[in-house]
């Protein structure tokens, strides 16, 4: 069983409701990072896997923009600095465009995930402070600190002292909610103070007063704020990534707030691990990592969704667009789609059906690989990647078809301009034998000639055939491979490595292949 169908199958297993809200949040405090779609990506899958049970299922998406600004990430201007600790939705946006810093940030992830396919309900929490949404939580919240600071202690070990209140206020002189302390409640005014070094990445002015907590006055730490948007919008479902589900953290906090403070049962919980970008974590609010963006821009709607959906929840995800990463994604997405087309309730199908915006819709039966339609994009052929495509299909392409590739044409261009390895920018040498082909040793210019007499055999080679009588021919020569290989690519591209050798030397014009081998043999 998929991964997705795993947990709708568990959900109704456990709740037993017919309709569904289902709830995910992210503060808007830089450009999103790839990783952060992993966990939309995930909530909008189980919506389409309840709603294809016959339930009744809402995504909503909210955006933290109430969140004080805690870090500058690189690409924004040093003057910004004036603002740490101000809510992000008070920021000015950094284009001088969007209504906040936090809007401008939130409009580009949203971007992003409706093309996708993606339509949640949209919230923003200062939206939801100001219209006072959260205030009847704030006073049970505050009514109740005592029980919640004993709730910290006992799950996450921590300590908050006996003047700490679970809130902060916007500080009406500096506007700032990062460096503000509550520390008394008489149950409609809150004492508190704005501290200079409360925390290390802003500076409070030092005021200190009363004022009301409620409408848009101040907010939630983010640990209380969690189980207090479970009460206000009734969610039945969220999940969330490992940092918050580690043993004693945000949402082991949250659990025990919601059922010991609120009274109520948790949401069903879906707990997924990290993506990572070469290995490494990344970051919205310092600009550390590939911004979903980035990537969107390349990648296809269709082809991100697969390097989510085809990777279980609890697994990691580590991808690296430099190197070839890309081309073994369209690989594993091809596989995937014949297997849909094979048996629709396989993982691989799976996977494929739920990359698709709209799996029913006619698919093409043949697709050219994408690693060869990025090296036929550099020229020098005998086909483009359409000609090409065609004589290895044996017919004429489908619309379908042709529409495929045409994508795969514009992804692989960009992929060669932004992502792709050495390897895969090749020129080549039409005119002249590259300067890099000199040193060749007196064993390679053999291979090179016995390879001349394997290709001049045939009048025309499949690639695969092709490679393997290179192979062959290495072996009954002993010649090491790096050495036969970089032959070949040395007097064609100037560079010791390539293309798969057989399907290159394939996809070359016969008469120039041979002219260039006796060139090489006799120079």
């Amino acid at each position: 069983m998929f991964w997705v169908d795993e947990i709708v199958a568990d959900i109704l297993k456990k709740v037993k409701k017919n309709d569904f809200l289902i709830c995910d949040w992210k503060t808007p405090s830089g450009h999103v990072h790839v990783g952060s779609l992993r966990g939309i990506i995930i909530h909008d899958l189980v919506r389409r896997g309840l709603e294809e049970e016959g339930r009744k299922a809402v995504f909503q998406f909210g955006f933290d923009d109430f969140d004080p600004m805690d870090g500058l990430p690189v690409y924004i201007d040093k003057s910004w600095r004036q603002h740490m600790g101000k809510p992000l939705c008070n920021v000015p946006a950094p284009d001088g465009k969007a209504e906040s810093f936090a809007q401008q940030y939130a409009d580009e992830f949203i971007k992003v995930f409706n093309n996708l396919g993606i339509k949640p309900i949209i919230v923003f929490t200062s939206q939801l402070y100001k219209e006072g949404k959260f205030d009847k939580t704030i006073k049970i919240i505050l009514d109740n600190a005592e029980e919640i600071k004993k709730i910290y202690k006992e799950i996450s070990g921590s300590d908050k002292g006996a003047d700490w209140l679970p809130l902060q206020v916007v500080c009406p002189k500096c506007g700032k909610i990062g460096t503000t302390k509550v520390t008394g409640w008489d149950g409609k005014f809150v004492k508190f103070s704005c501290q200079e070094n409360l925390v290390e990445w802003a500076k409070g002015c030092g005021y200190s007063g009363e004022i009301s907590p409620f409408s848009s006055n101040a907010k939630l730490p983010w640990k209380v704020e969690w189980p207090a948007k479970w009460f206000v919008f009734g969610t039945d479902i969220e999940g969330e990534g490992k940092d918050h589900f580690a043993a004693g953290g945000s949402r082991d906090v949250a659990n025990a707030i919601f059922k010991e403070v609120f009274k109520k049962t948790p949401p069903y919980d879906i707990r997924y691990e990290h993506f990572l970008v070469g290995g490494a974590k990344m970051s919205s609010s310092k600009g550390v990592g590939v911004t979903a963006k980035d990537i969107a821009d390349v990648l296809p709607a269709n082809i991100l969704r697969f390097l989510f959906s085809r990777t279980k929840y609890k697994r990691t995800i580590d991808f690296q667009p430099e190197g070839e990463a890309i081309p073994l994604l369209y690989d594993e997405y091809d596989r995937s789609s014949d297997s849909f087309l094979k048996d629709p309730k396989s993982d691989l199908g799976g996977a494929f059906y739920y990359s698709e915006i709209n799996p029913n819709q006619a698919q093409p039966k043949y697709n050219l690989r994408f690693s060869k339609v990025a090296h036929l994009t550099n020229g020098g052929f005998k086909y483009g990647p359409q000609e090409y495509a065609q004589e290895e299909k044996g017919s004429e392409l489908s619309d379908l078809e042709k529409k495929e590739l045409e994508s795969r044409i514009e992804t692989a261009k960009k992929w060669l301009d932004l992502f792709a390895p050495e390897s895969y920018k090749i020129s080549i040498a039409l005119n002249s034998i590259p300067g890099a082909a000199k040193n060749l040793t007196a064993q390679q210019k053999e291979f090179l000639q016995k390879l001349a007499q394997v290709f001049g055999s045939k009048d025309k080679w499949s690639g695969e055939d092709l490679h393997k009588e290179i192979h062959n021919l290495k072996n009954d020569m002993k010649i090491a491979p790096k050495d036969a290989f970089s032959a070949i690519y040395l007097i064609f591209i100037g560079k010791d490595s390539g293309p798969q050798a057989g399907w290159f030397l394939a996809s070359l014009d016969k008469n120039f292949v041979l002219k260039r081998l006796k060139e090489v043999i006799n120079a």
